[in-house]
């Protein structure tokens, strides 16, 4: 069973008044959408250590020590959507009630003293009437009968980053010792996929009695309504830890809706609509819908219908009441509104567009859900309205909850990167040099960068003065920082070969390779380098693997050295050699 320690589950504001629901974007990948822990902390430690084991001096009660450490696979996990992926213990579906594509496992069933934390702050925006952040959660640990401050637990809080201090309802904390609602327990034992053992539920001052039961609480929704806090910065942040005695584990399951507008749906209506179903967060204890106007009751669910719709304009509140201990009672508002739709067209691109992003719905109706087709009339659908690369006008089908519809065009426009176009062709007998950045129109609006590699990981230290033979790479790249990559070839001629008699492998960026520059109708058999003794120190058969000054893995002293180049050339034995000298 759980002990409970609660600091308030949702903001303790009496009531929130507003027009009707807009969609308001919530803070970039809030809700893990970009598949990535962009944006998001991640942190890992330890709670520190207590029992029989621990060092006389370890503090009690047991505190958790984290740091900076970016996502940990299997301790910060990011889990897509799956239509049969199911937490082991809870057999819950891990899918968030939502319908996101990801959500977030918080720790592991590893045990061991382990803690893991994320977390994420945002500047509440100032320029809008109505902001509120919901999130989902689910938990799963280990429930021995140790001491309530060395038990697994699974913490959540909203911070005022100004004071630093928790918000106001904005905190809560479930640990495993006690009795909270909404907890079950599994029928499963811990698997004991990795960490110790953990044996059974003794610990602190508390003997071992059998098995550990591992309880869950499947997802439920959490209303954080920041209304209050405009433009203010808030930190969520959101911490699970294992036992303190190291045996017994806890993880949870996190994901955030992507609309930060107030969740109340289906005020919409439109010419023949009988009746309008209100929706609000279902998992609260209990609801009372009325009319904020005349006061009359309307029904006592997570819904409600409403027959005859009334006029538009009407105010309709909700008082959501949370279990008893759990949070604060919120009143929310709606008001009943006829039906419209705007769609804001994407900023270009130079591969593709996302009709689907909920930017390009912000100031809508929460309640409509949208379809995506490439007619005005809605008869021909979008295939892939994610990833949408041809430039033109494309549709977008919104419909409310009571069944209201209207279409709005969305006009795509892809922009490629220009081509480069080359003016002259680089070519040069050695020892002159060329010049790639004068080799092709350059356009004000691009920005270039010249690379020896096509996957651009080492620039060319000097472009305007390149002396060797080969394929090199203009990168292009957009204010908007669409890139393309352009290959470009370079011909220097060499008229037998050309190796210095002097280098110094010293690590200093200059003349630390013996290079070796030969005519490229030869064709290479190997290339030595000899010792005074006549041992060979250095031997390739790929001339542009260049020598560095190591025999093996380990520096040839300074010296004279004796080198031997041997190929064919047009049929015939090619053999040159000669000496250099290796300074340090």
């Amino acid at each position: 069973m759980f002990h409970r320690f609660l600091l308030l589950a949702c903001f303790c504001i009496s009531g929130f008044a507003g027009s009707a629901q807009v969609v308001t974007e919530c803070p970039r990948n809030i809700g893990f959408e970009s598949g990535s822990f962009f944006n998001w902390i991640c942190s890992m430690g330890e709670i520190s250590q207590t029992g029989p084991m621990a060092p006389a001096n370890n503090p009690r009660p047991a505190v958790i020590s984290l740091n900076t450490s970016g996502p940990v696979a299997g301790t910060h996990t990011l889990i897509p959507r799956s239509a049969s992926a199911t937490d082991y213990y809870g057999q819950f579906s891990t899918n968030s009630p939502n319908g996101s594509d990801y959500v977030v496992q918080l720790g592991n069933e590893c045990n061991g003293r382990g803690a893991e934390r994320i977390s994420y702050t945002i500047t509440v925006p100032s320029n809008v009437e109505n902001y509120s952040i919901i999130f989902n959660y689910a938990v799963v640990f280990e429930s021995p009968t140790h001491d309530y401050d060395e038990q697994p637990k699974f913490t959540a809080r909203v911070f005022d980053v100004a004071s630093n201090n928790s918000t106001a309802c904005g905190s809560f904390e479930f640990v495993a010792s006690g009795g909270l609602p909404g907890f079950a327990v599994s029928p499963f034992e811990s698997r004991r996929l990795c960490g110790g053992g953990g044996g059974g539920g003794g610990g602190g001052n508390n003997p071992p009695q059998g098995p550990v039961p591992v309880l869950y609480k499947d997802w439920s929704p959490v209303l954080v309504n920041l209304s209050e806090y405009l433009g203010r910065t808030i930190r969520l942040e959101f911490t699970t830890n294992d036992c303190s005695l190291g045996g017994h584990f806890g993880y949870a399951y996190i994901d955030f809706d992507e609309n930060c507008s107030i969740p109340v749906t289906g005020n919409i209506t439109c010419p023949g609509i009988q009746s309008l179903t209100l929706r609000t967060l279902p998992g609260f204890y209990g609801y009372r819908w009325y009319n904020a106007e005349t006061s009359e009751f309307l029904g006592s669910g997570d819904s409600v219908v409403i027959s005859p719709v009334p006029p538009v304009g009407t105010r309709i509140a909700i008082e959501l009441m949370p279990y008893p201990g759990l949070g604060c009672q919120q009143t929310l508002y709606t008001t009943i509104g006829g039906m419209s739709m705007n769609i804001i067209d994407p900023p270009p691109d130079c591969i593709s567009v996302d009709i689907t992003d909920i930017s390009l719905k912000v100031g809508n109706s929460s309640d409509l859900t949208y379809t995506y087709w490439t007619d005005p009339l809605a008869t021909r659908p979008l295939l892939n309205p994610r990833r949408v690369t041809v430039t033109g006008t494309y549709y977008i089908r919104g419909r409310s909850s009571s069944g209201c519809v209207e279409i709005r065009p969305v006009r795509v426009l892809i922009i490629p990167v220009p081509p480069i176009v080359q003016t002259r062709v680089l070519q040069a007998v050695h020892p002159v040099t060329v010049d790639i950045t004068t080799a092709f129109l350059h356009n004000e609006n691009m920005r270039y960068s010249y690379w020896a590699d096509r996957d651009t990981t080492r620039r060319i230290p000097d472009p305007t003065r390149v002396g060797r033979k080969g394929t090199y790479y203009i990168k292009s790249m957009t204010a908007s920082n669409c890139v393309s990559i352009t290959p470009i070839l370079v011909d220097i001629i060499i008229p037998d070969y050309v190796i210095p008699n002097m280098f110094s492998p010293n690590g200093d960026g200059v003349n630390d390779q013996l290079t070796v520059l030969i005519n490229s109708a030869v064709q290479v058999k190997h290339f030595k380098i000899f010792n005074r003794w006549g041992d060979v120190v250095y031997i390739t058969t790929d001339i542009n693997n260049y020598w560095t000054g190591f025999r093996d893995t380990s520096n040839v002293p300074v010296g004279v050295y004796y080198w031997v180049l041997e190929g064919i050339l047009e049929f015939k034995k090619y053999l040159r050699s000669g000496y250099v000298t290796l300074v340090r």
